[in-house]
């Protein structure tokens, strides 16, 4: 829980610091009527140019979101921040049996031209783990993350 609270005080900072910040880099009138047209309701909205892409970072229904775009402003997918119990029940119900008791630190949600997949990263016996799973709960890929020494206990 105190996880939680954590991460929702960082991501309330990081969302008005970010708002400040905003430079003004002109983003072009095709993107902005494309990004409008998606995430109407967006607040806190933040653009980053990243060569060929642009990141719009914004806050949608309570969830930090990152939405990519190219220059003719075609979304190209989106990442969500989610809890853990938003999952959909076969990913929470795949987890839970691979992975019983661990501590889950981060739930995005990712949803491109390929689908919508889930990345989760948590903590299992002392060790960290990125697991994507699909919304039917095939756990796919699942990456032992390296720790620094200066993070462990």
């Amino acid at each position: 829980m105190k996880r939680i609270i954590l991460s929702l005080s960082l991501l309330l900072t990081v969302a008005i610091t970010t708002t400040f910040a905003n430079g003004g880099n002109p983003i072009s009138d095709q993107v902005l009527k494309s990004f409008k047209k998606e995430f109407a309701t967006a607040q806190l909205v933040q653009w980053n140019d990243l060569g060929e892409y642009l990141k719009a970072s914004f806050v949608l229904g309570d969830h930090r979101v990152e939405a990519y775009f190219n220059t003719e402003g075609e979304l190209l997918g989106s990442v969500r921040g989610l809890f853990y119990n938003q999952l959909p029940l076969a990913v929470m119900t795949s987890l839970d049996k691979r992975f019983a008791e661990a501590d889950i630190l981060d739930v995005n949600e990712i949803t491109n031209a390929g689908g919508t997949s889930y990345l989760v990263n948590l903590e299992f016996h002392d060790k960290k783990y990125r697991v994507k799973a699909d919304p039917g709960g095939n756990l796919g890929e699942i990456e032992k993350v390296r720790v620094d020494k200066s993070e462990r206990r």
